[in-house]
């Protein structure tokens, strides 16, 4: 039976749209994924590459972050 996938879950998010999802600045954005490609982040979602100079970030990958944060917090 096909999975059903839904439009949210293949979006691909601009830095300006995870900033507001995460609420922190663009430029906070761009060091977690700097710090998380290194090795050294806390699980922060890496973007993919699209082109030379693009790079975006998947919505489903956000999401399970912040779902761990949620946790995290709970526990």
């Amino acid at each position: 039976m096909p999975t059903e996938v839904t439009l949210d879950a293949c979006r691909l998010l601009t830095v300006d749209e995870l900033a507001e999802r995460l609420r922190l600045s663009a430029r906070t954005c761009w060091r977690m994924a700097a710090l998380s490609e290194a090795g050294r982040g806390d699980g922060f979602p890496k973007p993919i590459t699209i082109g030379p100079r693009l790079r975006r970030w998947r919505a489903v990958d956000v999401a399970a972050y912040l779902g761990r944060l949620a946790g995290e917090r709970k526990a």
